[in-house]
């Protein structure tokens, strides 16, 4: 099973370019049967990324765009007129969320109180009650999707309930835009079935918690309070099977405490407490998976800065730009010597680091040497 999840990985990956850290955490929670928020702007693939993952185990899918106007209908299917003729409020749920196995709710801080409680209640407990009839919903996963963070209190019991949450941008490197306009809709080969991704969740529910991990975490609990970054209890609990999955997907049958990067993503509240969670979080379970996501952030950065300088003055442009490629070498030779004594799961975020760096260096040296009409080679 390990063994077919990389494929697939490897295949989003490649179908959906500077997503990586979604890509895992999104299989990290659909193994712990845990939920995703993807926050961020229109057009950045959030719903074919889930459309994809969701279609490689044969699931059903259950896509929706929630409005201020939205009514149950919409979500919990239509009101059963044969059932209203013997007096009763039966919805008919068929192709609804509550007979879904993933679902995809776009814009879903939008929802109303008439909705609130009910999905509440079907990605939490997985209950639906049908005209007070129980109903158990196959539910592993709900990915929501939002342009903006929630307002007012009644939203926050829906917040909490997603484990993990993302802040989705723009492509930054242009041959990874080129290459998303210039190719078909994502198509997943890889195929799995519900049974498998069953039995991958039982091989999960069995890697071991270890004593390590445990204290490491408890550590990250403490100067997170001291920082004014406050989980609740059941976030912090149910975080386990994030680390849990995300040790199985290194291939590992035990935890340490490296496997708590997933907590990155999982504790911010806002996007802006990302870095800082990040850095709580990489000091005290893996310092060299910090040091080169840092490393990566500010690769970042400058691209973004010399992009802006584009349509401006061009040897402004050519100069900052070729500084620009000074940084990334400099930047890979960190990254390299990062990678000679850290351990094996850290030398994997090394190496999608110096990936997408090399593909921002590539980018940048183009222009720089196209303004100046040279050679790559003579930049080097």
């Amino acid at each position: 099973m390990h063994k077919q999840f990389m494929q697939l990985r490897c295949e989003l990956v490649a179908a959906f370019p500077e997503r990586t850290s979604v890509i895992d955490g999104s299989l990290a929670a659909v193994l712990a049967g845990e939920h995703v928020l993807l926050i961020g702007p229109p057009g950045t693939a959030k719903s074919a990324l889930v459309r994809s993952i969701a279609q490689a185990f044969g699931g059903t899918v259950f896509d929706r765009l929630v409005t201020r106007f939205s009514v149950p209908e919409e979500l919990f299917g239509p009101i059963s007129l044969r059932g209203l003729e013997q007096d009763r409020f039966v919805r008919v749920i068929d192709s609804m969320l509550p007979t879904a196995e993933f679902g995809f709710l776009d814009e879903i801080f939008k929802c109303n109180s008439a909705l609130l409680n009910a999905i509440l209640g079907v990605i939490n407990e997985r209950i639906y009650f049908n005209d007070g009839v129980r109903v158990l919903c196959p539910l592993v996963s709900l990915f929501g999707a939002s342009n903006e963070l929630p307002e007012g209190r009644e939203l926050e019991a829906l917040f909490d309930r997603f484990l993990l949450r993302f802040d989705v941008g723009y492509l930054l490197v242009a041959s990874n835009v080129r290459t998303v306009l210039a190719c078909a809709d994502p198509a997943i080969a890889t195929k799995l079935t519900m049974d498998d991704l069953r039995r991958a969740q039982a091989e999960v529910t069995a890697v071991k918690l270890t004593d390590d991990t445990v204290d490491a975490l408890l550590s990250i609990r403490d100067v997170c309070r001291g920082e004014g970054i406050i989980a609740s209890d059941r976030r912090w609990k149910k975080s386990l099977g994030l680390v849990r999955a995300t040790a199985w997907l290194a291939g590992e049958k035990k935890t340490c405490p490296e496997d708590l990067s997933i907590l990155v993503d999982s504790l911010w509240r806002e996007p802006k407490d990302r870095p800082k969670v990040a850095r709580i979080v990489g000091q005290l379970s893996d310092p060299a998976s910090m040091q080169s996501l840092e490393i990566l952030d500010a690769a970042r950065e400058i691209a973004t800065k010399v992009a802006s300088l584009k349509s401006g003055d061009r040897k402004q442009y050519i100069a900052q730009a070729a500084q620009a490629v000074e940084q990334f070498d400099a930047q890979q030779a960190k990254l390299a010597d990062l990678g000679k004594s850290c351990g094996r799961r850290a030398r994997a975020v090394i190496s999608d680091a110096v990936a997408e760096i090399q593909g921002l260096h590539a980018e940048v040296a183009r222009a720089v040497s196209t303004g100046l009409g040279i050679g790559l080679r003579s930049l080097r």
